[in-house]
């Protein structure tokens, strides 16, 4: 029987969110997804894994700080964009100009994420260090803690 990868999005209410928040995580993120994009846009790349060896030792030099696994991610997410835009395009749908990623939302995966459902608390890598923020548990968490089925998007 075939295996399938399962992606899960969740969206978390932090109980005491850090002050002045994760602005500046998220703004970073988003400058290296836009920059990816840009590189994949003039260099028609469409690969994860080619784009991720054109760029990863400049993204590493330019943000040594930042764990490795948020350039991957990002090389993910860019990725995604972009094929996304070249699939709109030839379709002949709305794709004028270079696409670009303007949501406040991060691609975490294993690395940088840990997630304690009955702790109630999400630990996070990020430039300044491992973080731990407690949670208002949500429907989808309480559904992951019992074992309900959860409904696909």
């Amino acid at each position: 029987m075939p295996s399938e990868t399962i992606k899960l999005t969740a969206k978390f209410k932090l109980k005491n969110p850090p002050e002045g928040g994760l602005n500046d995580l998220f703004s970073t993120y988003r400058e290296i997804v836009n920059y990816l994009i840009s590189y994949a846009f003039e260099n028609h790349i469409t690969s994860f894994y080619r784009l991720k060896k054109e760029t990863y030792k400049s993204l590493r030099k330019e943000y040594p700080e930042l764990p490795s696994h948020y350039h991957y991610t990002a090389t993910q997410m860019a990725t995604m964009i972009y094929r996304s835009y070249r699939k709109r395009k030839k379709k002949g749908g709305k794709a004028k100009g270079k696409p670009v990623f303007k949501k406040e939302a991060i691609m975490l995966d294993d690395h940088l994420f840990k997630l304690d459902l009955d702790a109630g608390i999400i630990k996070l890598s990020t430039r300044k260090g491992g973080l731990s923020w407690s949670f208002a548990p949500q429907s989808i968490t309480r559904s992951l803690r019992t074992g309900k089925s959860v409904k696909r998007g």
